[in-house]
């Protein structure tokens, strides 16, 4: 037959013509710059009918949310939905999520747009191949099966998987008003029930016309049964689209919301996890506990800068020049280490210290408040504590100060006194932790030292017999952080605090506690005076769901101290 076609020239007579069909658009670029000046290159599909060829402005300014409090994703694990070039999740991965899972649409060109994103993105971090190695592409389906999903998040966990993921990305999304119930659907089978995990929907109307047919996916979401609060709003200069129809007031503005499972969904979940702790012998699921576990402290890198950071030190120096001026009579004093402190010998010794900047009497209180709330804190608290919101109790929020002359701290143990012998200090220190402790530095400090791993021994020999001042220990590490790294550690480490008067120091040092704490946690909190005050604390600049996790933290405080009683001090000195 084909040689009849060709001897009778029919060859090719059906084939459709070179130039018939258009030829399929190449691939775009376009560079995102992060706040911190970090260039990211972003391959986009030519065209597509879902809309993938686009990097909108939703997920622009997610990406921006996630910089400017790094928490919200570190350490967490991350889903994208609709993810197109996948930025919001690439920001994730480079501020260090767990993991990370962007999807779209099971076009292979889309998810090999993603995994191009992915590996390009992957040879601009340090170490290279740690992007590669947290962040995943994947073909999804808005409310198809979510197990494909789930087992991405699994995979190399012991048993079956039945983690889920912390946070939800969703960009743009709400103008496919056909998907919402799909999309909720997918949020319902897919994020972790826990009070602190959260989909963030950030959108813009860009049909102005049709604002209210996309706002019906909150209606949907409270339905099933979640909670939806708005939590950010931009204006930008110009929309995305040029020459649009409509009021370009609302064309030029990106709303986020956050969607939660509101707390009688996680109320049982809770419970059952009360018995897992920062002692806990399950695997865990968090590198900053496992290094605090391992190490006895850990670093986390820029938790809090830029205007943040600055507002923070100018509060700081405030504070500093009242108390050091005899204004606020809170305050450690030079040649004590231990409470309490005798505010009359501040004018004489000196002070190393300034306490409770959350007294509502103290100015510049409000920042100090917001910082001790936010999730920027509060979000690796719960990870090393390995609880929800609701087992969180508000204690001590202090700071440390650059003496007027040297002053060195001598070592110890803050809940074990130096005269313990070896069996009572294994007995201590195999108690469970229930609070987590820190330094947030807004200056370079290098005031901590610690001895590594002394958190799950007793004391050696040479430890025990040594000067209580002793300049150099064994294996001993100066713990150095720039401004806004935080260093969480236990506070039955070997440690001890070495002040040079020459260099400022500004150093914030705080608690937060869990409910399981006992009467050895109260008088550890208790015995720095904070009852006085603690019912007076504003909580006016916080959010409306940070507002309401710090009145019912205050409250477990304050049945903490009524359920104590006189609690005295827990070290003399």
């Amino acid at each position: 037959m084909a040689e009849e076609n060709e001897q009778y020239g029919f060859e090719g007579l059906m084939d459709d013509p070179e130039d018939y069909y258009p030829p399929t658009p190449p691939h775009k670029e376009e560079m995102f710059t992060m706040k911190s000046g970090k260039p990211i290159t972003l391959r986009l599909v030519g065209s597509s009918p879902t809309e993938a060829h686009i990097v909108w402005n939703g997920s622009k300014m997610i990406a921006d949310y996630f910089e400017d409090e790094p928490s919200r994703v570190r350490g967490r694990t991350v889903l994208e939905l609709g993810a197109a070039s996948g930025l919001p999740s690439l920001v994730a991965g480079i501020l260090g999520a767990r993991k990370v899972v962007m999807t779209d649409y099971p076009d292979p060109d889309i998810v090999k747009v993603m995994q191009m994103n992915i590996d390009t993105c992957d040879e601009t971090v340090d170490p290279r191949g740690t992007l590669s190695k947290a962040v995943d592409a994947a073909g999804f389906v808005w409310g198809s099966d979510s197990e494909p999903l789930l087992a991405r998040l699994n995979a190399g966990l012991e048993g079956p998987g039945t983690e889920l993921f912390d946070v939800l990305i969703l960009a743009d999304l709400l103008f496919r008003h056909s998907e919402h119930g799909a999309l909720v659907k997918t949020i319902r089978e897919t994020m972790r029930k826990s009070r602190d995990s959260v989909a963030y929907v950030f959108f813009t109307s860009y049909r102005p016309w049709k604002k209210e047919a996309d706002e019906k996916f909150f209606d949907i979401a409270r339905e099933e049964g979640f909670e939806v609060e708005q939590i950010a709003e931009r204006r930008l200069d110009k929309p995305l689209f040029d020459n649009d129809p409509g009021d370009l007031d609302i064309q030029k503005t990106v709303r986020g919301f956050a969607v939660r499972w509101p707390a009688t969904a996680t109320h049982i979940q809770s419970h059952n996890k009360a018995s897992a702790h920062v002692m806990s012998a399950e695997p865990q699921t968090s590198p900053y506990l496992d290094q605090l576990n391992q190490d006895g402290f850990v670093v986390i890198k820029a938790i809090v800068g830029g205007p943040k950071l600055e507002e923070l030190r100018a509060a700081t120096s405030k504070a500093t020049e009242l108390a050091r001026g005899g204004g606020w009579p809170h305050v450690r004093t030079v040649g004590k280490q231990f409470p309490p402190w005798d505010a009359s010998t501040a004018r004489e010794h000196g002070i190393w210290g300034v306490q409770h900047l959350m007294n509502p009497e103290l100015p510049g209180h409000e920042g100090f408040t917001e910082l001790y709330f936010s999730e920027a804190i509060l979000g690796i608290v719960k990870q090393l504590l390995r609880c929800g919101d609701d087992e969180l109790v508000m204690e001590l929020f202090n700071m440390l100060v650059r003496p007027e002359k040297d002053f060195e701290l001598r070592w110890h143990r803050d809940d074990i006194p130096a005269e313990a012998m070896p069996q009572e200090e294994m007995e201590r220190l195999s108690r469970p932790a229930y609070h987590a402790q820190y330094n947030f530095a807004l200056y370079d400090d290098d005031s901590l030292v610690v001895v590594p791993g002394s958190h799950k021994r007793p004391r050696t020999d040479v430890e025990r017999n040594a000067d209580p001042f002793e300049k150099v220990l064994p294996d001993q590490l100066i713990v150095k952080l720039q401004p806004g790294d935080i260093v969480f550690y236990n506070n039955n480490i070997l440690h001890r605090g070495v002040y040079d008067s020459n260099r400022e120091r500004m150093t914030l040092h705080g608690s937060v506690g869990h409910v399981q704490g006992n009467r050895l946690r109260a008088r550890n909190v208790l015995q720095h005076g904070v009852g006085k005050w603690v019912n007076e604390c504003a909580f006016e600049r916080l959010s409306g769901m940070e507002r309401q996790r710090a009145e019912a933290m205050r409250q477990r405080l304050v049945q903490l101290g009524t359920e104590s009683g006189e609690v005295g001090f827990s070290l003399q000195g």
